[in-house]
C-alpha cells in the first residue's frame, strides 16, 4: 500500500489534501465549536438571573432591552400601596424575563448563522479534498493501465 493511499474503504488521500481544503476544513470546524460553545453560553445565561448585565455580549443584550421596552405608564408610576407595589415589581420581573428570553433568541440566531457558515466551509473543504483525491485517483490508474 503506498503511502499517501488510505485503508479501502475511504476515498480520501492525504496528498490530495491541499492548503484551501485544510483550511476551509480547520476554519469550519473552529466557526462550528465556537457556534456551540456561544450557543451553551446562551442557554447557561438564560438559567441565571441577572447573568446578563455582566455578560460579553453587552451591544446584543441592549438591542434585547431596547426591543422590549418598559411601559410608557410605568416609567414615572409610583406605587402607592403594598398591592400596588407587588403589581409594579411583577411586571419589573416580567420584563426581566421577556429581555431575557429575547436574548437568549439573538445568541441562538447568531450561533446557528455562525455554525452554519462552518458546515458550508467543512463542506466545501471536504468536497475539494474528495474531489482532488478522485482526480489522483484516476491519474494513477491511467498511468497504471497499459
Amino acid at each position: 500500500m503506498r503511502s499517501d493511499a488510505l485503508p479501502i474503504f475511504t476515498r480520501y488521500r492525504w496528498s490530495a489534501l491541499t492548503r484551501r481544503a485544510r483550511r476551509r476544513l480547520v476554519g469550519g470546524s473552529v466557526l462550528l465549536l465556537a457556534a456551540l460553545g456561544y450557543a451553551g453560553l446562551g442557554g447557561f445565561n438564560l438559567a441565571r438571573r441577572g447573568a446578563d448585565e455582566r455578560a460579553f455580549d453587552q451591544p446584543l443584550v441592549r438591542l434585547a432591552v431596547r426591543m422590549n421596552p418598559l411601559p410608557v405608564h410605568l416609567f414615572m408610576y409610583q406605587p402607592q400601596t403594598d398591592r400596588e407595589l407587588y403589581l409594579a415589581a411583577v411586571v419589573r420581573d416580567q420584563r426581566d424575563l421577556v429581555i431575557a428570553l429575547t436574548a437568549f433568541v439573538l445568541r441562538m440566531i447568531a450561533s446557528v448563522t455562525l455554525g452554519g457558515v462552518g458546515l458550508i466551509l467543512m463542506t466545501a473543504g471536504s468536497i475539494e479534498w474528495e474531489v482532488r483525491s478522485e482526480a489522483a485517483a484516476g491519474a494513477m490508474a491511467a498511468s497504471a493501465a497499459p
